[in-house]
């Protein structure tokens, strides 16, 4: 009992105590100066009390101070406080209350507008360990003051954007900063301008060695990466992204073992990417992204490996991907977009079960798709432009529950498309465009109901498009252009669509009626921004597109459109790019060159216009208004009225008069093509220096005239293509051509150049194709003092000149190109084209953006803001086949003369015909296994023709007509399976005509004037052969006769041993003829060799001269 009370006496005064205690927690104990304080610095602070949900509620009639919101207390002093994101627009300086409240240990000022620089007085804070001023509004010069807080661990003065309110920190500052900040675990300053060289910053962080975060994005950074940043070796998460670091990556990052998050995204980073950081046991996410000349390759991954974040888009990376990529198992975002990677996709990528984000776009992957049917989480998937290949199986996709978008755009997929994708319930963009896929465009599943972009474009789709297409009405993107759709379709059906941004029909077999039938056109597709109906059989310009004050790209070409080019057109100020090619209009409405029309390609070729040009778009950088019948330009000097235009067509209309040299201002221009017209007059000599940045220069078919300017400085030239055929030019090639080392394409044909052969030419080591046929060269081919190799040349054109002299040798064995063998390199496939764009990598349009000229740019991002993203890059891709000039050329191929508009990149052709070339063929001439064509014809040569003839297995053209070759044909010849034209006429041939499969089906015209030809396909019979048992006979019969006239033959044996081989042998004619006119060549000064033809065939005659 005593016990009892005496337990009862000692809890009742416990009890009492613990309940004032809990008395003073619920009801809160803030001591007075600390409540006032708070009052004070409410009261001073200028802040949207709408938006405040913090201050808004501090109120004098509350006395507890402790329980207001974003305070916290101990013992009754303040120490924390929290006033982030509550649109404190200033009222903080030094004198405020704030720096009053001693015990603070927490502040934060976050996500505020401040507008102010930081106050100094926060060094009286000495309490601080966590000081959080990002985003907060602050600008200026951070305070040194700051250092002296020894007591921080975390310190945030980051922006997530940057301003001309961005704060500052002075260059000798950033070790005085970190100085004293020994206890700092923490350390954010993105955003702040440091501007200070890597062995500084670096220096000067290395003495934090109990630093674990450190980021220090858009900071201004200069590199290289101190070495003595190896100290840190307790960072867990290092950012250095958008810095101008330009070096390589350090080695020593691989030592950072507690490393789990290392971003130096668009660095500048170069050289080698050390594999050993992707060993970091640790490391969660490895972003190095955006580093253009950075390198490397993906390592074999360890299992367990922790990554889950890997982005290396827009670096150069190349190589295999590992199979080991599936021990990755924690995966869940890898972008390799827009690297050089190569192979096969492995088969174990399936195993990468937690992927919700993959893009592996614009690679160089081939091989099938592997299955991602187990990656349950999956959301975004793009493989696009890569090279891969193979069918889509409907099981790859089952079960992507969470698929929101695919892009498997750009491949070679083919079979037919895969019906699960059909039925994903959250898939809203499907892109599959520029693949092989075929068969019937099935009916859509109810589940895709929320589809906003399907893009099919450009496959191998037939049939009538589904009605179900236009049930869906979130459908943004409607893109099913060049397939074999077919059928016809009211715009009142496609007005179901009413969220239409992009409609693309273009290129099919459909037909587009664009007649309502009823009267609400004004409202239709108010979001429209992309209209393709391109070969739908319009017959006019829909009035629709008058009132689509948003629309950007209008493609029409290809219909049946008459009259005038509408007014309204070019007052659309969102329009950018206009085709109206392949139509037939004649001519434009009457327009004004004021209208703002920020149109940057304009395609109007192949159609009737005629008259001047009353209309250009000042902002173009592309415009083609070839094949038409206009014949001026309303604008004078229009190379100053289009200060961005980078590639101009105005090739095939009737332009005459002086080439306007305000050409030359065009600063931009890559490529202009004045070809078929009538324009007189010299080539302007400012060309010469605008070669600089122009690549492709066309004047053929003009009736220019003079000498071509010679004006082209080292260095300064850039021409991959100049056509100046078929005009009136005269004087020499021009020697500084040399200059243009990148020259792939000359062509000077069919025009008066008097000039030796340009040996010079041969240091042009780019050089593929030189056609100067039909001029006045003269002299000897050989190249004796010859500097350099012609070892791109696979076409040479020398036909009708005055060349004399051998076929030397050495200049055949320097055309390496035609020596190819393709059984074992290979074909090059395709037609010859430029690029316009020496450095065109497809990248997204806005890494783009920077490149186009700032007037261009400006004009695009308002009308390209609100645009999806993934249809902008599609058509900024599709540049790259706009950015192309064809090569064509005029050539003589199997007897005719013919254009070639489309020439086959392995096409090799050698033409030397009506030239006054002599001596034998050259065995070196049966090296060039890739020729395709030769034409010798019209020459002197003589000799045999070479057995190694065989050897041109290509060849498919063979023209040595004309000459004085003798002998027999080789038997070789007969097994050049691939030869399509022969020509062999007038020439000294015997023998048999070869048996061939391929030569017995010439004409006779291939074999006439060669009197001692016989056989097939000639009608002449070739005689039998006398036996053996005749030879007796014969030889008495002889011996009788030759008894029978010895003395007339005594008689005449003299006469007939010095005097009739002359006049008999037409070679020993031929050879004594040669040496008395060399002898009086010689001798007598008066005499000059000139050439003469005679029935067909050419002769070296000895001529007096006057």
């Amino acid at each position: 009992m005593i016990a009892h009370i005496i337990f009862w006496l000692f809890l009742i005064p416990f009890s009492i105590i613990n309940s004032s205690s809990n008395n003073f927690v619920v009801n809160g104990y803030c001591h007075g100066h600390q409540r006032s304080l708070l009052l004070q610095l409410k009261n001073n602070l200028i802040f949207n009390s709408e938006i405040s949900s913090k201050l808004v509620h501090w109120k004098q009639s509350e006395h507890d101070c402790c329980q207001w919101d974003g305070v916290t207390c101990k013992d009754g002093h303040v120490t924390a406080l929290d006033l982030s994101q509550e649109s404190i627009s200033g009222g903080l300086n030094d004198s405020s209350a704030l720096f009053s409240l001693q015990y603070l240990q927490s502040l934060n000022l976050a996500l505020n507008k401040f507008n102010s620089v930081i106050p100094q007085a926060l060094h009286k804070l000495q309490n601080l360990s966590y000081l959080n001023l990002s985003d907060a509004g602050f600008d200026g010069y951070v305070p040194i003051e700051i250092s002296h807080l020894t007591r921080l661990v975390t310190l945030d003065l980051s922006s997530t954007f940057i301003s001309h309110q961005s704060l500052k920190l002075a260059k000798q500052n950033m070790a005085i900063l970190v100085k004293n900040l020994t206890n700092i675990i923490e350390l954010y300053l993105d955003g702040v301008a440091i501007c200070t060289s890597g062995e500084e910053w670096g220096r000067a962080l290395s003495s934090l060695e109990g630093l674990r975060v450190l980021s220090m994005s858009s900071c201004n950074l200069s590199g290289p990466i101190d070495s003595s940043l190896v100290k840190l070796q307790s960072l867990s998460l290092l950012k250095l992204s958008h810095n101008k670091l330009s070096c390589i990556v350090p080695n020593f990052f691989a030592n950072f073992s507690n490393l789990t998050i290392l971003q130096l995204s668009s660095c500048g980073l170069h050289g080698s990417f050390p594999k050993d950081i992707f060993q970091i046991h640790k490391l969660n996410v490895l972003d190095i992204s955006d580093n253009q000349n950075l390198n490397g390759s993906l390592p074999d991954f360890p299992p367990l490996a922790s990554l889950h974040y890997l982005n290396l888009t827009n670096t150069n990376f190349s190589g295999p991907l590992p199979n080991t990529i599936s021990n990755l198992k924690q995966l869940s975002t890898i972008d390799l977009s827009y690297c050089q990677f190569n192979g096969t996709l492995p088969s174990s990528m399936s195993e990468l079960t937690q992927l919700v984000y993959l893009d592996m776009s614009s690679n160089y992957l081939t091989g099938p798709l592997p299955s991602f049917n187990m990656s349950k989480n999956l959301t975004y998937l793009s493989l696009f432009l890569n090279h891969l290949s193979g069918d889509l199986p409907s099981s790859h996709f089952e079960g992507l529950q969470n698929l929101v978008s695919i892009d498997l755009g750009f491949n070679s997929f083919k079979g037919k498309m895969p019906s699960s994708l059909l039925k994903l319930p959250y898939l809203r963009e499907l892109k599959l465009p520029f693949n092989q896929i075929g068969g019937l465009l099935v009916e859509f599943d109810i589940a895709s109901s929320v589809l906003e972009m399907l893009d099919l474009g450009s496959n191998n789709l037939q049939g009538h498009i589904p009605v179900s297409v236009f049930n869906l009405r979130k459908l943004r993107v409607l893109q099913l252009s060049s397939n074999k759709l077919n059928g016809t379709i009211q715009l009142d059906i496609i007005r179901r669509l009413s969220n239409l941004t992009v409609l693309g029909l273009s290129n099919n077999f459909l037909s587009i009626d664009v007649n309502f039938r009823d009267d609400h056109q004004l409202s239709l597709f108010r979001e429209i921004r992309v209209v393709q109906l391109a070969s739908c059989n319009l017959r006019g310009i829909p009035s629709f597109l008058r009132n689509q004050s948003k629309l950007l790209f209008l493609d029409i070409s290809r219909n049946d459109i008459e009259g005038s080019i509408p007014n309204w057109i070019w007052k659309h100020e969102s329009l950018l790019n206009l085709n109206l090619s392949k139509n037939s209009l004649t001519n434009f409405e009457e327009t004004s060159w004021n209208l703002s029309s920020n149109l940057y390609m304009v395609d109007l070729s192949f159609n009737r216009l005629q008259g001047p040009i009353s209309f250009i778009p000042k902002h173009a950088f592309y415009l083609d208004y070839s094949s038409n019948k206009l014949s001026s330009i309303v604008q004078p000097d229009i190379g100053n009225y289009l200060p961005a235009i980078n590639i101009l067509f105005l090739s095939n209309n009737s332009f005459k008069g002086e080439i306007d040299e305000s050409l030359c201002n065009a600063s931009y221009l890559r490529l202009l093509d004045l070809s078929y017209n009538n324009f007189d007059g010299k080539i302007p000599k400012c060309f010469a220096t605008l070669s600089s940045r122009l690549l492709m220069l066309n004047f053929e078919g003009n009736k220019l005239h003079g000498h071509i300017p010679d004006i082209i400085s080292p260095n300064s030239c850039a021409l991959r293509y100049l056509n100046l055929n078929d005009n009136l030019l005269n004087g020499s090639i021009p020697k500084s051509l040399v200059n243009c080392n990148k020259l792939q394409v000359l062509n000077l044909g069919n025009n008066f150049l008097s000039d030796r052969f340009p040996c010079f030419l041969s240091n042009i080591s780019t050089l593929r194709i030189m056609v100067l046929r039909s001029n006045k060269l003269h002299g000897s081919i050989g190249c004796p003092t010859r500097t350099g190799d012609w070892k791109m040349l696979h076409i040479v054109d020398l036909a009708s000149n005055n060349l004399n002299g051998r076929i030397p040798v050495s200049l055949l064995n320097s055309w390496k190109a035609m020596m190819r063998d393709e059984d074992v390199l290979g074909t090059e496939l395709g037609h010859l084209f430029f690029d316009i764009d020496d450095n065109f990598h497809p990248m997204s349009f806005k890494a783009m953006l920077p490149a186009l000229d700032k007037r261009v740019s400006t004009n695009l991002i308002p009308f390209l803001e609100n645009m999806s993203r993934s249809i902008i890059d599609q058509e900024y891709a599709k540049l790259k086949i706009l950015a192309r000039y064809q090569v064509s050329i005029n050539i003589v191929n199997k007897g005719h003369q013919m254009k070639l508009v489309k020439i086959q990149s392995a096409l090799t052709y050698v033409d030397m015909s009506s030239n006054y070339l002599e001596g034998p063929i050259p065995n070196e001439l049966m090296q060039f296994k890739a020729l395709n064509a030769l034409n010798l014809s019209h020459n002197a040569l003589m000799g045999h023709i070479p057995s190694l003839v065989g050897n041109l297995k290509n060849l498919e053209s063979m023209d040595i007509s004309n000459n004085s070759l003798n002998g027999e044909i080789p038997q070789e010849l007969s097994s050049l399976s691939f030869l399509a034209y022969m020509n062999l006429s007038f020439n000294h041939l015997v023998g048999r005509i070869p048996l061939g499969t391929q030569i017995q089906t010439f004409d006779v015209d291939s074999f006439e004037g060669n009197e001692g030809l016989c056989g097939p396909p000639l009608t002449k019979i070739c005689e039998l052969p006398q036996s053996a048992s005749e030879t007796p006979h014969s030889q008495n019969e002889s011996f009788v006769e030759w008894s029978f006239i010895s003395i007339e033959l005594g008689f005449l044996f003299g006469f007939g041993v010095f005097i009739l081989p002359v006049f008999c042998w037409k070679k020993l004619r031929l050879w004594y003829s040669k040496h008395v006119d060399e002898m009086l060549y010689r001798f007598i000064p008066r005499l000059d060799f000139v050439y003469e033809q005679h029935e067909g065939k050419r002769y070296k005659t000895l001529k007096w001269m006057y």
